[in-house]
């Protein structure tokens, strides 16, 4: 190599190496939970083991990517950072935070779980109160039905004392749809009481496997490994250059 491109590399070098140092420290933390079963009757059929199907964990993972989590986040930790989140081998989610103090990052990273599953809980409870309120319309208009045919029934019954067989035709149809309106009754009652302990009852949080915690070392490479590198690519381009030209 002449002088001049021994300056120029040097120069690249440590242009780069100056750049390198400037730049913002990033600390990075990660930290690594199994998505819960979110149906309560899943839980109960399977005594409260085990995890969220992929499915469930696709959704979650995308709730945790959307931008009310982020904003919800960014409200607490008023400072630039970088979330995100991604699904392991083994069918957890691993969620890493990027910011520039180590103890921020993890902070960010532990509430980002615990926010999602306090967004995931609402959205669930809201989902179940509708249904909830469906159902209650139904069983009333049920009752009312249930009790309007009973009192038609008995007026019929009443009148064929004195004539069975003019009454026992309307009778035994007035029958089976009463009896019809008693069985639909019973099973939105059941429906109902199973929604209100869904209403009620409290949706799992994330089982985590390892929380996010403060690291030492900032991520990337020193800004000394920058310098280094950049100066041998610039002696590198260098070289090509001057063989093309040759």
């Amino acid at each position: 190599m002449n002088r001049k491109e021994i300056v120029i590399t040097l120069l690249s070098g440590v242009l780069l190496f100056i750049v390198a140092a400037v730049r913002p420290v990033q600390y990075a933390a990660e930290g690594t939970f199994f998505v819960p079963l979110t149906l309560l009757e899943k839980q109960i059929e399977q005594n409260g083991i085990g995890f969220g199907s992929p499915t469930e964990v696709d959704a979650h993972i995308e709730l945790m990517q959307s931008p009310v989590v982020f904003k919800t986040v960014k409200l607490k930790f008023d400072m630039p950072f970088s979330l995100s989140v991604r699904k392991t081998r083994n069918g957890a989610v691993a969620v890493e935070a990027r910011s520039q103090s180590a103890a921020l990052s993890a902070s960010i990273a532990n509430h980002s779980v615990a926010i999602t599953d306090s967004i995931k809980q609402s959205m669930l409870r809201q989902n179940v109160g509708m249904s909830y309120d469906v159902m209650e319309g139904r069983t009333g208009a049920l009752q009312i039905e249930e009790n309007t045919l009973r009192a038609e029934l008995d007026s019929l019954r009443f009148a064929a004392q004195s004539d069975s067989l003019a009454y026992a035709a309307l009778i035994f149809r007035k029958e089976r749809q009463y009896g019809t309106a008693v069985v639909e009754l019973t099973n939105a009652e059941r429906k109902l009481e199973n929604l209100k302990a869904y209403l009620n009852a409290p949706a799992p949080k994330s089982y985590s496997i390892s929380p996010a915690m403060p690291v030492e070392k900032p991520v990337g490479l020193p800004a000394w490994a920058i310098g280094i590198l950049g100066a041998l690519f610039a002696a590198g381009g260098l070289k090509l250059w001057a063989v093309s030209r040759s």
